[in-house]
């Protein structure tokens, strides 16, 4: 949860609510978007000086805006230099499809169609943010692309950390790694749902062989 605050930090400056609101729209699949979750990790960031934030009042409402500091920046790019494990796949639910041969071939069909039915939803989602990125390009970095310009501060973080020479070649890179994770997503979700009903389609056609025996 602290790395992808971070992250989503590197990029401007917001509030609890706009950090829960990207994660909830662009990181579900990662990390928990519940408020609890992400003040708590806030909290363990701003003890540990990697965050800080300013306050200020919005329409009669105390807000607070959150900010990446230098050590924030130093840690999160340290992190972010060493290669993603892309072979860590625990996942408790696998235990559940492992043991599914103990139960009626009948119960497991019905699993089945709905675990595919997760599976076409969650694709569908993914898909569609992807067509708006592919149409429009990324909301979250064009926004960000604006307030670089007038914020000399995180302009000079981000392109220390890009090494880039300018501010739109530095979005660009950052929205190329950004689509690239989209169609991760996608094409492993596609993967998921053609195993999983190739898999259902075999079930249903092996209890029709028995009826028909």
């Amino acid at each position: 949860m602290e790395k992808i605050i971070l992250g989503i930090l590197m990029l401007k400056r917001l509030t609890l609510y706009e950090i829960r609101n990207i994660i909830k729209t662009s990181f579900k699949s990662m990390c928990s978007d519940s408020s609890g979750s992400i003040q708590a990790a806030l909290k363990r960031l701003l003890t540990s000086e990697m965050v800080t934030y300013t306050e200020f009042v919005e329409n009669s409402v105390n807000k607070k805006q959150y900010s990446i500091t230098d050590k924030g920046r130093e840690m999160f790019i340290e992190w972010l230099s060493t290669p993603a494990d892309m072979t860590n796949t625990k996942n408790m639910e696998l235990g559940k499809f492992l043991f599914m041969g103990l139960l009626p071939s009948k119960k497991r069909i019905e699993l089945l169609n709905e675990m595919l039915e997760k599976l076409e939803m969650e694709l569908a989602y993914v898909s569609l943010i992807w067509n708006s990125v592919a149409t429009y390009g990324s909301t979250d970095i064009q926004q960000a692309l604006s307030v670089w310009i007038n914020d000399p501060e995180y302009l000079e973080g981000i392109l220390k950390a890009t090494e880039c020479s300018d501010a739109n070649e530095s979005a660009n890179s950052i929205e190329d790694y950004q689509r690239h994770t989209i169609q991760y997503g996608i094409d492993g979700l596609q993967f998921s749902v053609d195993w999983f009903r190739a898999l259902r389609d075999k079930e249903v056609s092996n209890i029709k062989s028995m009826v028909e025996e």
